[in-house]
């Protein structure tokens, strides 16, 4: 599924276009600041950076020089990276001695939101690193979901839906965060009654390879089991269904991968039926607006 990027550019932040960045409004200028006398920021999102990506940008330095500035804030003596931490690490791979920068004033919580934003529009943060950047900025300016997606541009359940992620255990983030899980996988753990079962789980998502749609199933039975004794009709459903033709499980695995919820399809000649699973109003709202943007327009 086609993720959606943050509603507000780097710009917005910024409080102005392109050209009125360079301006000599107050508490901000374009300068040329001794790398020395640069440090990174707390709150960057990103926790490794490619070698080979950072050589190609160095090498295109030394071409071209840099010709984006730096975003940065004075902290002290020195100066904090809020935007460019790549064409940071780059100059110094370049072997440059200074780099331009445009200095502002920013707090905190302005700084998280300038590094979470960057990172999103040129170079992806995997899921995790999404979750934990959007968890600093909440807690930096102590502020609801609801108010920290309004803050971002983002709706509020795909906000909630990032944040979730972090309920899970650390090997399982670890997991998603290296790509051997994907985000849907790791969504549809958090079903699993505890830590340990989704643990279980996730080890067997990847060794048996399974669908997202096979570890919902089997995240489902485990909250069941740790339930009271369910009747036959409230068991999960099992996993394959061998007298399912196959092209119609495959459309509830594509479903359900484009959704990120448990789909059943029921076809019959003369009527059928698709279902889409919600867990609580957050994620029927998220599902609700996928299927309004994929409507056509009325005319």
């Amino acid at each position: 599924m086609a993720e959606r990027r943050l509603g507000r550019g780097l710009d917005f932040f910024l409080s102005g276009s392109p050209a009125e960045e360079t301006g000599s409004s107050p508490g901000e200028s374009v300068q040329s600041v001794p790398l020395d006398k640069i440090v990174p920021n707390p709150h960057q999102p990103r926790r490794e950076f490619a070698d080979a990506e950072l050589k190609e940008l160095a090498a295109s330095i030394r071409e071209a020089g840099l010709l984006q500035p730096i975003l940065l804030r004075r902290v002290g003596e020195q100066f904090q990276i809020i935007a460019g931490e790549r064409r940071w690490r780059a100059a110094r791979i370049a072997g440059l001695e200074a780099v331009p920068a445009l200095v502002r004033d920013a707090s905190d919580e302005q700084a998280a939101v300038f590094a979470l934003i960057e990172n999103l529009q040129r170079e992806d943060l995997n899921p995790i690193e999404k979750a934990q950047a959007f968890r600093r900025i909440q807690q930096l300016g102590q502020s609801s979901q609801e108010e920290l997606a309004r803050h971002v541009g983002l709706d509020r359940s795909t906000v909630s839906n990032f944040l979730r992620l972090l309920e899970l255990p650390g090997e399982v983030q670890a997991h998603v965060s290296r790509g051997t899980l994907s985000m849907g996988h790791a969504r549809a753990l958090l079903a699993a009654p505890d830590a340990g079962r989704r643990k279980e789980l996730a080890e067997r998502a990847i060794r048996d390879r399974l669908s997202v749609r096979q570890v919902e199933s089997l995240a489902q039975a485990a909250k069941t089991d740790s339930t009271e004794p369910a009747t036959s009709a409230e068991r999960a459903q099992p996993v394959d269904k061998k007298d399912r033709p196959l092209w119609l499980k495959e459309i509830e695995d594509t479903l359900t991968s484009i959704f990120e919820a448990n789909v059943q399809v029921r076809y019959g000649r003369r009527r059928s039926r698709i279902t889409i699973e919600c867990d609580g109003r957050t994620e029927f709202e998220r599902v609700y607006e996928l299927l309004r943007g994929a409507a056509p327009e009325r005319r």
